[in-house]
């Protein structure tokens, strides 16, 4: 999609996780974000919500949004980095 901007973090040479956004209106959305399980814990997904931000404000948004999972580590990272809760929502899955 046209727009999208894609990140790679890398640690120790090796890809590490990846993220994106994508910023219309003054709204940047955070399309997706994923840590390789071998470098979880050491400050990827900060890495990569830092960037994104920083990004969103050059260019010119002065509101984010991200969805993420509820009481997850990503919700965690997301409002250690200044987001806030907007609002849940019920995740229904069916079991065979």
């Amino acid at each position: 999609m046209a727009g999208i901007r894609r990140y790679v973090a890398l640690r120790d040479g090796v890809i590490a996780g990846g993220a994106s956004f994508l910023a219309a209106d003054g709204i940047a959305q955070f399309t997706g974000a994923a840590t390789a399980s071998a470098h979880r814990r050491r400050g990827i997904q900060i890495a990569l919500l830092s960037a994104r931000l920083a990004d969103a404000a050059a260019a010119g948004c002065d509101v984010a949004v991200i969805t993420t999972a509820p009481g997850s580590k990503s919700q965690q990272n997301a409002q250690r980095q200044g987001f806030d809760l907007l609002y849940t929502r019920a995740v229904l899955v069916k079991q065979p």
